[in-house]
């Protein structure tokens, strides 16, 4: 039996479980995906990374920041950008100056972080959790694979809307618990990552943009930018708002899902952005919490150890599951006890 199994290998699940091993407890990961990273997301095309998930980092905080120096040390995070441009209808605009700070990315990619922080952690990959029971002083969680997994303690990451069908019913003496996850919505994304001719010129002021007020596009970035050294033609990377992907979630055909965002980028930046010589499509179901809970992490004892992490407890950023992943080990660690 284990100390603690964490479910989701994201970021709050992987530095939660990094701490709880150094504290000398017996942990595991299960995740659903073959890698980690969760939206710290890399796909490899044409030869380059390209990030379809959280597009950069930023520092508030002094822990994050000494986290964040160490990923630099080893070449693992470099800094991008201090300037997110501001892009609407009446053209695209400079950031104010409190809004001029540095922004970070990977090299190789967003997933970087997640397999350095997951190089010596127990991971269970490809498995996802279909059942949750409690017998005695023990949780036992059933894989799709029919595999019982016991454990004294679990710390789930994964989005709130995933989690309740699997705990609601074990957790129905936990009612404040459960309101409290109950309340948490999310909000869906379409990602295009897309290629085009390396004869077309980028502006400097591409490099990140934020949509204002569109109703289809919130994000664009130069994403091959940001891996300088394998890029051999422009690379960008196209977000939706909640709003447009709410609506072609369900949408079937990818190429009809994603191509209004094409078209968008060509009429408010310039045409060729909407021919690309490829493109593919990702969507988000739970990309970000439209609200999150202001707290860093939700913890019960009933009916066993039990917490809840990540960015949409604290915040809604890779610091914000950073610091949720820290304080969701302190709670495990001290449920335990």
């Amino acid at each position: 039996m284990k100390d603690v199994i964490v479910i989701g290998a994201g970021m709050a699940g992987l530095i939660c479980a990094q701490k709880l091993k150094q504290a000398g407890l017996d942990v595991t990961i299960v995740e659903k995906s073959a890698g980690v990273g969760g939206r710290m997301a890399t796909r490899r095309l044409q030869g380059t990374w390209v990030d379809h998930g959280a597009q950069l980092i930023s520092v508030k905080s002094d822990s994050f920041g000494r986290f964040i120096r160490k990923l630099t040390e080893k070449h693992i995070v470099q800094e991008w950008t201090r300037d997110v441009y501001q892009l609407s209808a009446s053209g695209l605009f400079p950031p104010d100056a409190d809004n001029r700070h540095t922004r970070y990315c990977c090299p190789m990619g967003m997933t970087a972080i997640a397999k350095y922080l997951g190089s010596e952690l127990a991971i269970i990959n490809n498995t996802r959790i279909i059942g949750v029971n409690h017998k005695e002083a023990q949780w036992q969680l059933v894989t799709d694979r029919q595999d019982i997994l016991e454990t004294k303690a679990i710390v789930s990451t994964i989005p709130a809307p995933q989690f309740l069908p699997l705990f609601e019913e074990v957790l129905a003496a936990a009612p404040s618990f459960l309101q409290a996850l109950q309340s948490v919505k999310f909000a869906p994304s379409v990602t295009i990552m897309a290629g085009y001719n390396a004869s077309n010129s980028v502006p400097m002021e591409w490099q990140a943009i934020r949509c204002v007020n569109d109703p289809i596009l919130d994000w664009i970035s130069y994403d091959s930018s940001k891996h300088a050294e394998k890029a051999v033609q422009p690379v960008f990377v196209l977000q939706s708002t909640a709003e447009f992907a709410k609506q072609s979630m369900e949408e079937p055909d990818l190429e009809i899902a994603g191509k209004p965002l094409l078209n968008q980028a060509g009429k408010l930046l310039a045409k060729w952005l909407a021919s690309p010589e490829w493109w593919q499509v990702h969507r988000w179901r739970y990309a970000i919490a439209e609200e999150s809970l202001g707290v860093s992490c939700l913890s019960t004892s009933i009916p066993l150890s039990l917490v809840c992490a990540g960015d949409w407890c604290a915040g809604k950023n890779i610091e914000a599951a950073y610091h949720s992943g820290l304080a969701a080990a302190e709670s495990a660690i001290e449920l335990l006890k």
